[in-house]
């Protein structure tokens, strides 16, 4: 347990597909009082009200998941996202470090379908997995101090979206217009974790 009303299960041997079925099964059970359930590469936090839920029920029901028979899977949605790769930053520096064309870099990071992996570092950026090897780039050594909105990058294995403007350093190869963030919506966030995303040329 983390804290009195959290319990963070922890499998550094886990892949994405566990990780978010056992959040799915989690989430399934519906238990009175859980607040949120926040899966991350290796973990899962699961958040409760200490008033309304049977801490030992919970930790019973997680301790033994794995023997639960029933298939769930979680119901992740596609998503379409339209790129302008002409107001991508770093072109220069990504065609040098991985040695193909722009042609070639904007037709690999659009041939692949990607998972929402994760929500961070500030509010509303998307980290995503299933990037092609090819285009794996090593983050810029002197991090911008603004980078805009929609931006479109790639950081190490990972391509990733900036939902607001912010300081980053990873290299920017596009941009989108589409709105990842409202703080005044419900939720806030367009995208959601385990959700899948293809990245489409615009224009």
């Amino acid at each position: 347990m983390l804290g009195e009303n959290a319990i963070v299960l922890e499998n550094n041997d886990a892949t994405h597909e566990i990780i978010h079925t056992t959040a799915a099964l989690i989430r399934a059970a519906q238990f009175v009082g859980i607040l949120d359930i926040v899966p991350a590469y290796t973990s899962i936090a699961v958040l409760f009200d200490l008033l309304q839920n049977d801490v030992n029920e919970l930790i019973t029901y997680i301790e033994n998941i794995k023997a639960i028979q029933t298939a769930i899977h979680s119901n992740s949605v596609l998503h379409h996202i339209p790129v302008d790769y002409e107001k991508g930053l770093d072109w220069e520096e990504v065609i040098q470090i991985t040695g193909l064309t722009k042609s070639e870099i904007i037709q690999k990071h659009t041939a692949a379908t990607y998972r929402v992996e994760m929500m961070g570092f500030v509010p509303g950026f998307i980290y995503l997995s299933g990037m092609s090897e090819h285009l794996h780039c090593p983050r810029k050594k002197n991090p911008r101090v603004r980078i805009p909105a929609g931006a479109v990058g790639i950081g190490g294995v990972q391509t990733g979206i900036y939902a607001l403007e912010s300081p980053g350093g990873w290299q920017i190869i596009g941009q989108t217009d589409v709105t990842l963030f409202d703080v005044k919506a419900v939720p806030p966030n367009r995208l959601n974790v385990g959700d899948r995303v293809r990245f489409v040329k615009n224009p």
